[in-house]
């Protein structure tokens, strides 16, 4: 006869064994999760289901945190309820849902890919848009696409194409083997240099960023190119033609600067000289150039073949008042021509040209304007070294009236 404790004993390890079993069996068939414990519920919506079925597993970086639960059918797709384990990780709400195969043979799954490590995260009920999602493309359009691939391509040309392979490789053993080690040694060197390559292509980031930031720019160079290329080639009959006669234009040129070198190098250092004095005029030969067209085209109106002269006429008396001093070498010459012979007139015979004459009243007197050494001071952009006040444009004179009485002494009728 068994005691009592030896009875007692059998019974509870008869009981703790019915509980493990019960408690591996509950974990292994999952009962906990299929009673609703321990989970919260996500729902994934889905253009369509990418093969996903229940029961399948829910991976976020490669770990399993929960499984697939029931599948319905809605308006624009399917829904699917993703069962995830509380004491799983933080998954961010803005997550990617990507239906994958495992294997070959086609066992789906979802894997929870976020595009932040930042909060909100899934909580129970809520939901992941269609737009967060991607499906694997379906076997029988793959299947379609490749057979519709493979009866696009010609058989005898694709015999020819194999055939000519064949007779190009062939013998060329030795050539593919000694291009292998090239390419080898290429991938090595590559390697070696995989620092610098990675150096440049960060330097290379500010310059593609330029390259964006302009990019408006460079479409609009690139237009204008376009523009520019069509333009010559619809020139093209011209250019050529150009291009033709260039020949024998650069002849002549070549020859006028050979036969006169010496006197065309002699006109060109004069007109620098020229230039380099009417440079620092410009202020005074601008408007009078302007000018001198209209000047020209007016001369026809003065007599216009009806008996009268058109003239307008406009005196300045001593606006400014002339400069006299620095001249005083003119009357010393005409003076010493006098002496020499007195029946010289200056009005009729040629003396020397008193190359020394300059206005030499001091710099800002209203009597050195004319003087061409300070033409350059009219210019209102140059500032005037004896007067650092802005330059104003003083009252004129009115001599009409004087104009009008000079007129009939002059015989010009007044308009």
């Amino acid at each position: 006869m068994r005691s009592k404790l030896v009875r007692f004993q059998l019974v509870a390890f008869v009981v703790v064994a019915l509980l493990g079993l019960i408690y591996v069996g509950g974990k292994y068939v999952r009962l906990d999760n299929m009673l609703g414990f321990g989970q919260y519920e996500v729902a994934l919506n889905l253009a369509d289901s990418g093969g996903i079925f229940s029961n399948a597993e829910v991976t976020y970086r490669g770990v399993p945190v929960g499984t697939v639960g029931d599948l319905q059918l809605t308006s624009d797709g399917v829904r699917v309820a993703l069962k995830l384990d509380n004491g799983g990780p933080d998954i961010p709400a803005d997550t990617k849902a990507v239906v994958a195969n495992r294997s070959a043979i086609g066992e789906q799954f979802v894997d929870l890919q976020p595009q932040s490590d930042q909060g909100p995260f899934l909580v129970d009920g809520s939901e992941i848009a269609q737009a967060d999602t991607a499906t694997p493309v379906p076997v029988e359009d793959v299947l379609a696409n490749t057979n519709t691939l493979v009866r696009s391509v010609p058989l005898d040309t694709l015999t020819n194409v194999v055939n000519e392979l064949g007779v190009a490789f062939d013998g060329k053993g030795n050539d593919l083997q000694s291009l292998v080690d090239s390419l080898g040694n290429i991938s090595e060197s590559a390697n070696e240099a995989l620092p610098q390559t990675l150096s440049l292509v960060r330097d290379a980031v500010p310059v593609l960023n330029t390259q964006s930031e302009q990019s408006d720019l460079i479409r609009e160079f690139s237009t204008s190119l376009d523009q520019v290329t069509a333009q010559l080639k619809s020139s093209d009959p011209d250019i050529r033609r150009l291009i033709d006669t260039g020949t024998a234009a650069g002849d002549q040129v070549g020859g006028l600067i050979t036969d006169a070198g010496p006197a065309l190098t002699t006109d060109i250092n004069n007109l620098a000289l020229v230039a380099a004095q009417a440079e620092p005029r410009t202020v005074a030969l601008r408007p009078f150039l302007t000018f001198l067209p209209a000047l020209g085209a007016g001369i026809s109106t003065i007599v216009p073949n009806d008996g009268t002269i058109h003239q307008g006429l406009l005196l300045e008396t001593n606006n400014p008042p002339p400069c006299t001093v620095g001249y005083e070498g003119s009357q010393a010459i005409l003076d010493e021509e006098k002496r020499k012979n007195p029946n010289f007139d200056e009005t009729r015979e040629n003396y020397p040209l008193n190359l020394d004459a300059n206005c030499a009243t001091p710099q800002g007197s209203v009597t050195g304007v004319r003087s061409a050494n300070r033409i350059v001071f009219a210019d209102p952009d140059v500032p005037q070294p004896w007067d650092l006040k802005p330059k104003v444009d003083p009252d004129k004179l009115n001599l009409n009236p004087i104009a009008t009485q000079l007129a009939p002494l002059l015989g010009v009728t007044p308009k």
